[in-house]
């Protein structure tokens, strides 16, 4: 068995095995090319975090280390045999997947979703177009029993053959999120106190029954009873069985993996507010993504250079920077002032909630009216549309009922037995904000302006 020791700040007895198998998809142009991407877009390049230059490539690396450290310790924890035995199965594939996960980002990591967006696209439909097309053989070289399909699926967290595959790389605690907490951590050179390696001992496979009382299955019942819907016999049954159907989730195990997952999702949340969503880095990046529209706007480059997995394949951070700066005008002015760091200034930060009618325009996800606000905005305050940004900051919420933890026989939603976790959700429910850079070097701003914003903002005149 081949072994290749890597030399990473997070996991010091970091090593790869089979390295002679998986060497091929880690070369291959669409995995290396990760190496070009930072993690953290341009936060490097702006406001406090100075140190944060670490790539996609050094944080998928990472993710498969802890894949192959959560296989080995669920085996161990789980009782289950056939579930053991679908963990050796599907190991490969995880750490493929895992491996793989981030391969549809594109430059500064998330630069360019918004673009992806406005034209129907997503990074993760990106990944799959990717990985289809581009890294079948050197998938296969590492086992020929890998399926691709599976291979996106658990990317996606959607795998329809096994539940516990979607938690491993795509749930609330999965290794995707245990790798950039704590990678990102150290290199914006944030406190924090909790680890991935101790929180996987406490993992295990468990099945896990239908949340559904026998209240609600009464309640059904009389429903249908009382119905003339057709084939009601068939329905009663379908319903009589749900309490014998079950999934299998990655599970929390006791009180201690609870004290875990919670240190994990409060760095999480801290993390959020004080690092990714840290204001002069979200400057920067939207101004790199309105000088991006703006090419495509005044065809200096054509859309397809980001929809088209052949061409978005080639882009990294410098190809990006490359080609702003060839396309001369805004988009080579707008490169020049990150490399001076001449920012746009912030002139409103509020509470979507507080203004109606931006509210109902993301509330419907209507980006036409997002972006007509963002024009009558520009109007406003008498000055290009391209010299105005209207950034929507979306907290990421905790689903219920997609976390369990394991207490003797019995498996629970994480939010039922933790106050800590339900706080959380409560709060970052509640929560979603805006803020408004403005170009100040062409732009002046005074009382009557912003007094003028707020009421485009609101949808009328007067507080």
């Amino acid at each position: 068995m081949s072994e290749f020791r890597m030399k990473d700040p997070i996991y010091p007895e970091f090593r790869i095995y089979d390295y002679d198998r998986l060497s091929k998809l880690m070369k291959s142009y669409p995995v290396n090319r990760l190496r070009f991407i930072k993690q953290l877009g341009l936060k490097a390049y702006s406001g406090q975090f100075p140190s944060a230059n670490h790539t996609r490539y050094e944080h998928s690396i990472g993710t498969m280390h802890l894949s192959r450290q959560l296989c080995k310790q669920l085996y161990d924890n789980t009782s289950d045999l056939d579930l053991k035995g679908s963990i050796k199965e599907y190991q490969p594939t995880i750490e493929t997947a895992a491996l793989l996960h981030d391969i549809g980002h594109g430059p500064f990591s998330h630069v360019v979703d918004d673009i992806l967006e406005y034209f129907g696209k997503d990074h993760e439909a990106i990944t799959v177009e990717i990985i289809e097309k581009y890294l079948a053989d050197e998938i296969k070289s590492i086992d020929a029993n890998i399926d691709i399909r599976d291979v996106c699926s658990i990317i996606l967290g959607r795998n329809l053959n096994h539940a516990y595959l979607n938690d491993i790389i795509h749930g609330h605690l999965d290794v995707d999120r245990m790798d950039y907490l704590a990678r990102d951590a150290y290199f914006t050179a944030t406190e924090y106190q909790w680890r991935a390696y101790s929180f996987i001992q406490l993992m295990r496979i468990s099945k896990i029954p239908p949340r559904i009382s026998d209240e609600k299955v009464e309640a059904l019942h009389k429903e249908i009873e009382a119905s003339q819907i057709p084939k009601r016999e068939e329905i009663t049954e379908a319903i009589n069985r749900i309490k014998d159907l079950w999934t299998d989730h990655v599970c929390i195990c006791n009180e201690d993996g609870v004290v875990h997952a919670e240190m994990m999702l409060i760095t999480r949340r801290t993390m959020y507010e004080n690092v990714y969503y840290e204001t002069s880095s979200r400057i920067a990046e939207n101004m790199i993504s309105r000088a991006i529209m703006w090419m495509i706007e005044q065809d200096k480059t054509k859309e397809s250079l980001f929809l088209n997995p052949e061409n978005f394949v080639r882009l990294d951070d410098f190809e990006l920077f490359a080609l702003l700066k060839n396309s001369g005008g805004y988009a080579e002015q707008t490169v020049q002032r990150i490399k001076e760091g001449r920012f746009f200034k912030v002139i409103l930060q509020d509470k979507v909630a507080s203004m109606k009618r931006l509210k109902d325009a993301v509330a419907r996800k209507d980006r036409d009216e997002i972006m007509n606000i963002n024009i009558e905005v520009a109007k406003e305050l008498e000055t290009d549309q391209e010299r105005v940004l209207l950034d929507i900051i979306k907290r990421k919420g905790f689903e219920r009922n997609r976390v369990f933890v394991q207490i003797d026989d019995e498996a629970k939603p994480l939010e039922d037995m933790s106050g800590v976790i339900r706080a959380l959700i409560n709060s970052i429910e509640k929560e979603m904000t805006f803020g408004i850079y403005v170009d100040t070097e062409k732009t002046q701003i005074d009382d009557n302006k912003l007094k003028k914003v707020k009421n485009v903002l609101r949808g009328g005149e007067g507080e």
